[in-house]
């Protein structure tokens, strides 16, 4: 399951307002994803249908294929701006195997916290792994 999917099951368990955004590496992609309030003419009206339960989300996914072909073009731009920078071309081979390290942990990272809240835990009760109260007892 993706992000995305991870995310909109969350907030329909939890009877959050889902909300989607752009997380575009690239002009070409940015604003491609919103959300969006049939009938909402003004900032007011789109919060109060938010509210309401009226929004819906639009646009594109994001993939692995999109964020992979996304560090492709900023390669390619560093390329052509900087090209002293071609020396390191042999390791455009390594952006596919990047990529999904990054799209694994993505996914990881959502089902690690979706369940955390899930079952009582939020935030407060961890930071990076550390139990809330060390930082209490050594600020001392």
């Amino acid at each position: 399951m993706g992000a995305n999917t991870s995310a909109a099951l969350l907030a329909a368990r939890l009877d959050k307002i889902a909300v989607a955004g752009s997380d575009s590496h690239t002009i070409s992609g940015a604003g491609r994803t919103y959300t969006e309030v049939p009938g909402a003419r003004t900032a007011e009206e789109f919060f109060a249908g938010l509210r309401a339960g009226k929004g819906r989300i639009r646009g594109e996914h994001g993939s692995y294929s999109k964020l992979t072909a996304d560090v492709f073009h900023i390669v390619k731009a560093l390329f052509l701006d900087k090209p002293w920078a071609l020396v390191f071309s042999p390791l455009v081979l390594l952006v596919p195997c990047a990529t999904l390290g990054h799209w694994i942990n993505e996914i990881r990272f959502c089902r690690k916290w979706s369940l955390m809240v899930e079952n009582g835990r939020n935030r407060s009760d961890t930071f990076w792994g550390m139990d809330s109260t060390l930082g209490a007892t050594s600020a001392g």
